[in-house]
């Protein structure tokens, strides 16, 4: 550029000279050597005008690269873990249900690595038949906090605030309000099959588990057996490792393993079984459940193994197989195991997921005080739902209000079925199983893929234990009920 101004600079010189005969004609009466010499302070004077206009056009350019920089907003660089693991996930087109503990939508808000946000839900339910459980309930409140500590060191927390916190009664699940920490890691990551994590663990027990956000789900309600066989939400004191390898191509088989507190003892626990309440389906039905949340100390000194293979063969289909086994006495007697089996399969607009669980408690030994509490404490306990899923958006409605139903908006029709069987030891005044059913459709929108409006009506069909031969399914009731909700990631 500078070449072809001096140029042009030269030319208009030379044609200044030839249209100007006066400047000529004075020229002509001059040596050569002072022609020369003028027409140089011309073209010096002229270069030193360009410098200094290049020098102010780089400034200007400068100031408005260092301006663009403040006000746009910063995106994560690419080496930021856990939003480079959300975008893998959206990238390779596969739903929520194929992520863990990162496949949430990560905001940039604050320090130089670290990531906030978190979701609310809010439900309505109405029980048939009930004058008093009709009711809205500010469920769950969880902030999460993530963090790229280093290139290594990751750090993820989240809060969970239920039923509007503590101290507050009421609620559909009629409970008190809680605060608590539903899970806080610090991983280690070393290379993609062999990673280290530490702190209070969100258990790989079953995929329900990992992935439990409202915003995630396409129902309002947990399935039974993800409530009291595998029970979410899990949450152990403990440490051990994690990766993933590849097998080929399009495979991939991830795993996690953990040694963690397990459950609290029976015996240390007075709030788990006594010799009042251990007659009461409730009570059995909700043992495991009751079991759980050894966070700070294990109370009967020994540790539980708990750990989850899940296998990919190709994009699209994820089977998961898992295990949680450690004692539940303080003798060392006891042991309880529980087993799980997931899946998940998505195919364009279809999905379909589930899982099974089943739970084996021994019950020898350490409850032989006369009250005969081992003959009401349940020996087995399965559970198992499926889901089938539907996403759509009708051409109307997006053409009637484009404003409203969006590109990023879909419909999503989802039928859940849910069976769960309590099997009781045999006594005199108790035989029989705990037999619970439910079926659930329901439909719901999503104006964009971070929040959701569902509603759904429960099939709820329950029986219980034997009163005398001539009744062989026990007593029966049904508890059908009606939710409407929205959840939404922030």
């Amino acid at each position: 550029m500078k070449k072809f101004a001096i140029m042009f600079l030269c030319l208009s010189a030379l044609a200044i000279s030839a249209l100007c005969p006066g400047i000529y004609a004075q020229g002509s009466n001059d040596s050569l050597e002072s022609k020369v010499e003028k027409m140089e302070k011309m073209l010096n004077e002229l270069k030193g005008q360009l410098r200094e206009q290049t020098k102010a056009t780089n400034e200007l350019k400068a100031m408005k690269a260092e301006i663009s920089k403040i006000s746009a907003p910063t995106a994560p660089a690419d080496d930021f873990y856990w939003a480079k693991k959300a975008q893998e996930l959206e990238n390779k087109g596969l739903a929520p249900a194929f992520g863990k503990q990162y496949g949430k939508p990560f905001l940039r808000r604050f320090g130089r690595n670290t990531y906030i946000g978190g979701y609310i839900d809010h439900e309505l339910e109405m029980d048939a038949g009930s004058q008093t459980n009709k009711t809205f309930d500010q469920h769950r409140l969880i902030p999460f906090i993530y963090s790229d500590v280093s290139d290594r060191v990751k750090f993820a927390t989240e809060i969970e605030i239920e039923h509007g916190g503590t101290n507050t009664q009421g609620g559909v699940q009629n409970s008190t309000g809680s605060l608590k920490v539903e899970f806080a890691t610090v991983d280690f990551l070393m290379a993609d099959w062999l990673n280290y994590r530490g702190g209070l663990i969100l258990a790989p027990l079953g995929k329900f588990n990992l992935i439990h956000d409202s915003p995630l789900q396409d129902l309002t309600d947990r399935p039974m057996v993800s409530t009291h066989i595998l029970p979410t939400t899990l949450v152990e004191a403990g440490m051990g490792f994690f990766g993933t390898f590849y097998p080929s191509e399009l495979s991939k088989l991830d795993y996690e393993i953990y040694l963690v507190n397990g459950f609290q003892s029976v015996r240390g626990s007075t709030s788990v079984l006594t010799a009042a309440d251990a007659a009461s389906a409730s009570e059995i039905q909700d043992f495991i459940k009751d079991s759980r949340g050894s966070k700070q100390s294990d109370n009967n000194t020994n540790f539980a193994v708990l750990g989850r293979v899940g296998y990919s063969p190709f994009l699209g289909l994820e089977i998961g197989a898992s295990v949680h086994s450690g004692y539940i006495d303080d003798s060392d007697s006891n042991r309880m195991t529980i087993k799980a089996i997931d899946w998940t399969y998505q195919r364009g607009a279809f999905e379909l997921v589930g899982e099974y669980g089943h739970a084996s408690i021994e019950r020898e030994g350490f409850m032989d005080d006369g009250t005969q509490k081992s003959d009401r404490m349940a020996g087995d306990m399965w559970g198992v739902y499926a889901e089938p899923r539907y996403h759509f958006m009708p051409q109307i409605l997006k053409d009637a209000a484009p404003t409203f139903f969006t590109d990023n908006s879909t419909f999503t029709a989802v039928l859940r079925l849910g069976y769960m069987d309590i099997n009781q030891p045999t006594n005199v005044a108790n035989e029989g199983d705990i037999l619970r059913s439910r079926i659930t459709p329901g439909i719901n929108f999503r104006y964009t893929e971070d929040t959701v409006f569902k509603l759904e009506y429960q099939f709820n069909d329950e029986h219980g234990r034997r009163i005398n031969a001539g009744d062989p399914r026990g007593t029966s009731q049904s508890n059908d009920s009606l939710v409407f909700s929205v959840a939404t990631y922030f």
